[in-house]
């Protein structure tokens, strides 16, 4: 069996179109499609149906998980080989859930622009079920998740990121002096981020141990506009520190109120396949994760141990 038809194999299931699959592995369609026939030749049956769109067959359903498990393990030998002793290089393909990956983005580049010149990243911002689907297909390397992490996968924790409560600037209850108790927001009917997001199944998680309710009127898809909202008096939320720190301008229509400890939070991990985790590149940037600019984050594990986490 060649690895090269196990890469045609893949290419064409995500792809759907000869033209596509060929272009992306830097081949000739009748070359793809020829390849992918003498494959079909040896497993003794067809793996796709050819027509205006491609679609795989029962056999090719079979074949293509462990397939893209094949070209994972391929890539494994490739880069254990090239990453050895040297400067850390290496491009690092990462997804980030949205509600962080705007804020974190400018301190992460920053950190290996100083520790770790050579790596460069790919970045993909997507909700979490999104990344987690990319991880499976071999598009991302790693992934940065505050959700539970599937069985199969592997993570490494990196930092707490705190919430704190935003309101309107003239809100009796964001102008007060001192830490709040959430117990203070019994009551409160809180202002939360649409389905899908996980920065709304932690805020319910607070609003279930404070006794506050959620706004069923109002749901934003962005922390921009969550932000908007609150500026322009429509209610109160909890924002994640980051969504409201330097390099991001403060907004004199918002009041921001810290609370009393245990602070409301949410602990971000890098997940991914295993030895994708021990590659140098990667640890550099767990590395740079740790030690976000002061204030912003508490840092989670000393080292980039790997930790298997199961649902």
């Amino acid at each position: 069996m060649n690895l090269r038809w196990v890469e045609y194999l893949v290419a064409l299931a995500d792809e759907r179109h000869f033209g596509r699959a060929a272009a992306r592995c830097g081949v000739s369609q009748p070359t793809l499609s020829a390849q992918l026939r003498r494959f079909e030749e040896e497993l003794g049956g067809p793996l796709v149906l050819r027509g205006p769109r491609i679609e795989l067959t029962e056999l090719g359903r079979r074949v293509i998980g462990p397939a893209r498990q094949m070209l994972s393990l391929a890539e494994d030998i490739s880069w254990a080989g090239r990453d050895q002793e040297g400067p850390v290089t290496g491009e690092v393909r990462v997804g980030i859930f949205p509600t962080l990956a705007a804020y974190l983005l400018p301190h992460l580049i920053a950190g290996l622009e100083h520790d770790a010149p050579g790596v460069s990243l790919s970045v993909v911002e997507e909700k979490s079920a999104t990344l987690l689907r990319l991880l499976d297909a071999g598009e991302l390397d790693i992934a940065l998740l505050a959700s539970a992490v599937p069985a199969g996968l592997s993570s490494v924790p990196v930092f707490r990121e705190e919430f704190l409560l935003a309101t309107p600037a003239d809100d009796p209850l964001g102008r007060a002096a001192g830490p709040l108790d959430p117990a203070e927001l019994r009551g409160t009917d809180l202002i939360l981020m649409s389905e899908g997001h996980c920065l709304r199944d932690q805020v319910l998680e607070v609003c279930a141990d404070s006794g506050s309710g959620v706004r069923k009127d109002i749901r934003p898809g962005s922390v921009a506009t969550l932000s908007q909202l609150v500026a322009a008096g429509s209610g109160r939320t909890l924002m994640p520190r980051m969504a409201v720190s330097p390099p991001m301008a403060p907004d004199p229509r918002i009041a921001l109120r810290e609370f009393t400890e245990p602070r409301p939070h949410r602990d971000v991990v890098v997940c991914g396949r295993a030895p994708v985790l021990e590659r140098r590149a990667v640890k550099a940037l767990i590395g740079v994760l740790r030690d976000l600019p002061g204030g912003l984050v508490e840092p989670l594990g000393a080292e980039p141990s790997l930790e298997a986490v199961s649902l």
